[in-house]
């Protein structure tokens, strides 16, 4: 019965299951567990594994984005960014709740629920899609552009994927600018020319945890080590009495 109980003490160790920030699936270079998780808090629907659908390489272009990404669902969108021709750079990107697609069109959003959103993960800042008849502009899908939110556009990537710009319209409020620099909010700079150095696209399903949880600690395990150890005594012990 000890040995059976001690063997149950075991099962609950290795079955321990420590919360977790989601998963990224197929690398990135420009989103790790802290970006995630501040992604997660901003899309407000817990844990979530995205999973590498593009990353941006020599030679790609606006149909190698196209290819990779559009169909899949709703997407994250990571740029790192520059606006001072490479002498610093931040990680900016936006939320699309629809799939991408090449259809050389806005997908509009007309009711009052618009769920996409544009972001600064370097400064933690999010613009949410504007509730008057500028914010139903949601992204403009075009065969020849990278991914391009917004009417104005709010972000904006040419066909090289190599540069595009930032132009406040649709998401924030009247003057939000830009968002590509210390802030998100910069009424001083309606029109900033980016330069983008990596870009990475994400679908997103809900987490799901791994069938196999971590392991034991070192101290749990010489608890177990011992109890273990004092089974086997106590069997031995009643082996020989009954002889």
């Amino acid at each position: 019965m000890f040995a059976r109980t001690v063997l149950g003490a075991i099962a609950c160790l290795m079955i321990n299951t420590t919360a977790s920030a989601g998963a990224i699936i197929g690398g990135s270079t420009l989103l790790d567990a802290s970006g995630l998780t501040q992604l997660e808090s901003w899309l407000g629907k817990g844990q979530l594994t995205v999973s590498n659908l593009f990353t941006k390489t020599n030679g790609s272009n606006a149909q190698s984005f196209h290819r990779a990404a559009d169909g899949k669902g709703a997407t994250f969108t990571l740029l790192k960014v520059s606006i001072d021709q490479g002498a610093s750079w931040e990680t900016i990107g936006g939320y699309d709740p629809l799939s991408w697609d090449s259809s050389n069109s806005y997908h509009f959003n007309y009711s009052a629920d618009r769920s996409a959103f544009v972001f600064n993960l370097s400064d933690k800042v999010k613009a949410a899609q504007r509730s008057d008849s500028q914010g139903q502009y949601q992204t403009y899908n075009n065969s020849y552009y990278g991914p391009t939110f917004g009417g104005g556009h709010d972000i904006y990537v040419d066909s090289t994927l190599s540069s595009g710009y930032s132009q406040g319209y649709s998401f924030g409020y009247v003057g939000s600018g830009y968002f590509g620099s210390s802030s998100i909010v910069d009424q001083s700079k309606q029109y900033t020319p980016l330069m983008v150095g990596a870009l990475e696209v994400f679908s997103i399903a809900a987490y799901t945890p791994p069938a196999q949880q971590h392991v034991p600690e070192p101290a749990s395990l010489a608890l177990v080590g011992l109890a273990l150890f004092a089974a086997i005594g106590s069997s031995k012990s009643k082996v020989r009495r009954r002889a």
